[in-house]
């Protein structure tokens, strides 16, 4: 009895699916929190013993373009990752509607947006071998700088400033002055400490798990780009498994639940380390006036060719998608008043 009891024990661990999840985000960060909430659902759905997910965070499988082709070929399951990394790894410059300057207002309107479109980039993805399964959060990106406070567009010109490996970004830093220095994630917080780049455009949270935000002395709150996040899995890995666990892979029906809690920690996350700090004292925080916020968003305006010449002929028409979408929902506010 107990034979054939060790059997069916062992027979059960050889069935279970193994999946790695790679992802740049930083391990006990509320990132992974909202990870672990996804794969509890997983689970549920699935029933016990179905699936093992192993997480290789922190940049342990390399950056995020290197680790989206994996995703593509199937030699990585899931991923975490930023709409700026899939972009660029699976050649869509369209992603990058979401991720242009001033385009966004707020967080609300953000969340509107994307919710609005999900199906439309789940499409897309799938097309390209990649399957969505929900939105993240990296927040809003600012500018930190170890040498000087950045207060205006001017105090941008000629800074070697890191840059995400993608064309848009890289031409935003040129607009500004600065002269962009494209490099992965994990290879930051060494090129920081060498003084290889003088800054960066990073969301609060991500910038204080990294360790970057020690490396500086001065962030400036611009928020000028709002970076979404997305929890995707290889179509190739995806195709192959048994309908229920699709079904529970893509926790249809607990989707929007889950996107809230990410978002949720998150912002709460970047809220209480503003706080904490600023209080210490040793990065100096500026908030722009209206005024001085004007200015960064005046010079990318007039420059916006130049940025939309990067999204491509398809990109162009997902921006026109987007910006309908953000109107409706700005007059649906203004009919609230």
């Amino acid at each position: 009895m107990r034979s054939l009891f060790f059997l069916v024990f062992i027979a059960g661990l050889w069935a279970q699916v193994k999946l790695r999840v790679g992802s740049s985000i930083p391990y006990d960060s509320p990132w992974e929190e909202a990870l672990d909430s996804y794969i509890k659902a997983v689970n549920q759905m699935a029933g016990p013993g179905k699936l093992s997910f192993r997480k290789f965070l922190s940049g342990q499988l390399g950056g995020e373009v290197e680790m989206v082709r994996s995703l593509r070929m199937g030699t990585l399951d899931v991923g975490v990752l930023s709409i700026g990394g899939l972009a660029e790894g699976l050649s869509m410059p369209e992603l990058l509607v979401l991720e242009m300057p001033f385009l966004f207002e707020s967080d609300e309107e953000v969340d509107y947006v994307m919710d609005a479109l999900f199906d439309e980039f789940y499409r897309r993805l799938s097309d390209k071998g990649v399957v969505l399964v929900l939105w993240g959060v990296n927040g809003w990106r600012n500018f930190g700088c170890a040498t000087k406070p950045i207060l205006s567009p001017s105090d941008l010109k000629g800074l070697k400033m890191r840059a995400q490996e993608t064309p848009l970004y890289i031409e935003m830093y040129k607009i500004l002055g600065a002269t962009p220095v494209p490099m992965p994630t994990p290879d930051v917080l060494m090129a920081l400490k060498n003084r290889m780049v003088e800054g960066f455009d990073q969301s609060l949270v991500f910038s204080v798990s990294t360790g970057w935000m020690g490396q500086i002395k001065h962030y400036t709150l611009t928020r000028h780009v709002f970076q979404p996040g997305a929890i995707v899995i290889s179509k190739k890995v995806f195709d192959g498994l048994p309908p229920d666990l699709q079904k529970a892979l893509l926790v249809r029906e607990k989707r929007i639940e889950i996107q809230a809690t990410g978002r949720k920690l998150v912002r709460d996350e970047e809220q209480s380390i503003l706080a904490s700090t600023e209080k210490e004292g040793n990065v100096k925080f500026h908030r722009l006036t209206p005024q001085q916020r004007e200015a960064f968003r005046k010079v990318i305006e007039a420059n916006m060719p130049r940025l939309e010449a990067h999204l491509g002929v398809q990109g162009k028409a997902l921006l026109h998608q987007v910006r309908a979408k953000i109107a409706e929902y700005r007059k649906k506010k203004a009919a609230e008043k």
